[in-house]
């Protein structure tokens, strides 16, 4: 039995989850004994780079679904093996270690689905791996994501149709699974997402 609380926030480019990530961090590890872990998906590994080169060189959001959900399968089993599953177990009974993780397996169920392949099967393929106690998937228009990060070179996902596919995806997980996701709305001022997020995260430690 794996120690530790697992915590994942996922959605939309643009929504605003990797600052949420920090600031989540920040807070933990100022008002707990506990040891804090931030990580990400895809990660800095062979597999993880791999997948940012692919992201960042094509341009259709439509290709190479089959070798990009290999990759992240594989950047996925070197995660938990060698970060996730070793840090949660340096728990001990007085301290409880503390993973966020930015992205995981919400991810490449609702990118690879919204990219056609079938998502009851993208479904059974993420039970092989470690569930979080929760799950934030912050949920926003894509037309404000987009706006968002219109100041930066935009990778192959990063397109209105796409990603108006890929946010139904997302808001439909909670249909599919049975883990602990949290729908929050993104599109607030992001004083107000935290607190929702903090309120939830509260309550679970």
């Amino acid at each position: 039995m794996v120690k530790g609380v697992f915590i994942v926030l996922d959605g939309l480019d643009g929504s605003g989850k990797s600052e949420m990530v920090k600031i989540l961090h920040d807070y933990l590890s100022k008002n707990n004994k506990s040891d804090v872990l931030m990580t990400r998906e895809p990660t800095n590994g062979k597999y993880g780079k791999e997948i940012r080169g692919i992201l960042a060189r094509e341009k259709d959001p439509n290709i190479n679904s089959q070798k990009l959900l290999g990759l992240f399968m594989k950047d996925r089993e070197e995660h938990l093996k060698n970060t996730i599953i070793p840090f949660l177990n340096k728990s001990n009974g007085h301290d409880t270690n503390i993973i966020i993780c930015d992205r995981y397996y919400y991810s490449t169920i609702a990118f690879q689905a919204t990219q056609g392949l079938d998502i009851k099967m993208l479904i059974e393929l993420s039970k092989e791996f470690l569930s979080p106690d929760i799950v934030f998937i912050l949920d926003i228009k894509p037309e404000i994501a987009l706006e968002r990060i219109k100041g930066r070179e935009k990778e192959k996902f990063e397109q209105f149709e796409f990603m108006s596919r890929l946010r139904e995806n997302f808001l439909e997980l909670p249909e599919f699974l049975t883990d602990n996701i949290k729908i929050i709305d993104a599109s607030k001022d992001k004083d107000m997402v935290f607190n929702v997020i903090k309120e939830e995260v509260d309550k679970l430690l």
